[in-house]
């Protein structure tokens, strides 16, 4: 009974997801290592590897080599298997195969889901793993099948067939790995290619729970519910202001930007907003982007995608119920209000917490980056810090120095994505030990602030 109970508190659910991804970081490392998997003439170390599989099971898409040149083609597959495990989740393969196969999911494995996909009650495995593995297929095949026009002229059927579904997958997940050298800056001004990827990070971005919620919903006059309402309205707004601010900072700064077509700097705007929302894809040199931009773009990156989806950062239910308790206080509020109804308490405060925590670990992240600078081959700061908010919200963009990061730095870039990933929270809580209530309660006080 003392062994069970002892591994019970070892094996707790988000250790056992965390250790998920770890080990299929591990796995990926191993076969990326494999001559098979590099092109000839290249050989990628083991921390090139490592980073490689953690940035696509991590669904992130920062790169130290050349995705397209480095990798052979099984190379580029084992890349794509990495993002599609990483981004839906080893688990809930597992989970779906169990299923299929007629196993029973026990109450553990529930829980162990329930992580996954951040719920707060036990998920009902047979509702939420078919919605998973459904709509993933669905959404990813019908963007395959939308990108074909775009790359099949310039690269034949099959190239052109790769390169749809690898986009497709990427994008969906979330990931910008591209299999094209130069990202996608080559069809900046592609109307078709720009909306497709767009949807499809979009769509990765709301979490399955909005998806499912849209599908299943029977009754168009019925309300959705307050999680999925927030999440489109937050998701829409920050995309919207993303598109118009970088419009706006770019059209007054970039010369070669303002000469563009209004049609190809519209969707250049609207695609590196939408991108930054932990996609990685881009349509632009980032490096050429006004420092201004590189801000905005560094807190679209920090709030990131939804909950129980694709992306990573904060998310956007966190920043909305953040910026409500301090719409509270300034108003004069007792109650967190979003939209219609009231917060628990509790939620504002992890909001709060996760914010805090948040922002603490891309300083000392960034500190630590700083430390571990080359003294003869010094970056500036603004693309140091760049580098880190990307790899914490598993964006994935750059301004163009990943490839350049000592040893040390990719180390830290690593562990950012990885956090990133499971999320500061559920990291947090992966590491410590069992919570207990107190047994003594201290007098009461107050301090003063501010």
């Amino acid at each position: 009974m003392k062994s069970k109970k002892l591994q019970q508190s070892i094996f707790t659910p988000v250790r056992v997801l965390g250790g998920s991804f770890l080990g299929l970081i591990i796995i990926g490392t191993m076969f990326l290592m494999l001559p098979q998997s590099q092109a000839e003439g290249v050989d990628t170390g083991v921390l090139d590897a490592l980073f490689t599989a953690t940035s696509a099971v991590c669904v992130t898409g920062l790169v130290v080599v050349d995705t397209a040149t480095a990798w052979t083609r099984f190379g580029q597959v084992v890349i794509l298997l990495l993002i599609q495990f990483g981004g839906i989740g080893i688990i809930s393969f597992g989970a779906l195969f169990a299923i299929m196969l007629g196993h029973k999911i026990t109450f553990q494995q529930r829980q162990i889901i329930k992580e996954q996909f951040g719920q707060t009650a036990i998920v009902n495995v047979l509702t939420i793993a078919p919605i998973v593995a459904g709509s993933t297929l669905i959404i990813e095949l019908l963007g395959a099948a939308l990108l074909l026009p775009v790359f099949t002229p310039k690269y034949g059927i099959s190239e052109g067939i790769w390169h749809s579904i690898f986009h497709s997958v990427a994008a969906f997940c979330n990931a910008g790995f591209s299999t094209i050298s130069n990202n996608l800056v080559d069809y900046a001004g592609n109307p078709l290619l720009n909306l497709v990827i767009c949807a499809l990070i979009v769509l990765g971005g709301l979490g399955f729970p909005v998806i499912g919620e849209l599908i299943s919903r029977k009754d168009k006059r019925k309300r959705l519910s307050l999680h999925s309402r927030v999440v489109l309205w937050t998701t829409a707004n920050l995309i919207i202001f993303g598109a118009i601010i970088l419009y706006m900072i770019e059209g007054g700064f970039d010369p070669a930007f303002r000469a563009l077509p209004f049609q190809s700097r519209v969707l250049a705007s609207l695609f590196q907003s939408v991108t930054a929302r932990t996609a990685g894809f881009n349509t632009v040199d980032i490096g050429a982007l006004a420092p201004a931009s590189i801000f905005v773009i560094q807190l679209l990156m920090f709030i990131g995608g939804s909950p129980s989806g694709t992306a990573g950062g904060i998310k956007t239910t966190t920043f909305a119920a953040c910026i409500a308790t301090v719409r509270a206080v300034f108003t004069g509020h007792s109650d967190v209000r979003l939209f219609d109804r009231r917060l628990e308490m509790g939620t504002a405060r992890r909001s709060l917490v996760l914010f805090a925590g948040a922002s603490l670990l891309i300083t000392i992240a960034i500190l630590f980056m700083l430390f571990a600078e080359d003294p003869g081959q010094k970056k500036d700061f603004l693309s140091i810090g760049f580098e880190v908010f990307s790899a914490f919200g598993t964006v994935g963009l750059s301004t163009g120095i990943t490839s350049h990061l000592t040893a040390g730095q990719k180390i830290v870039i690593i562990l950012m994505m990885f956090i990133g990933r499971l999320g500061p929270m559920t990291f947090a809580l992966a590491l410590s030990s069992r919570p207990q209530a107190d047994q003594v309660r201290y007098p009461e006080t107050d301090l003063l602030t501010g």
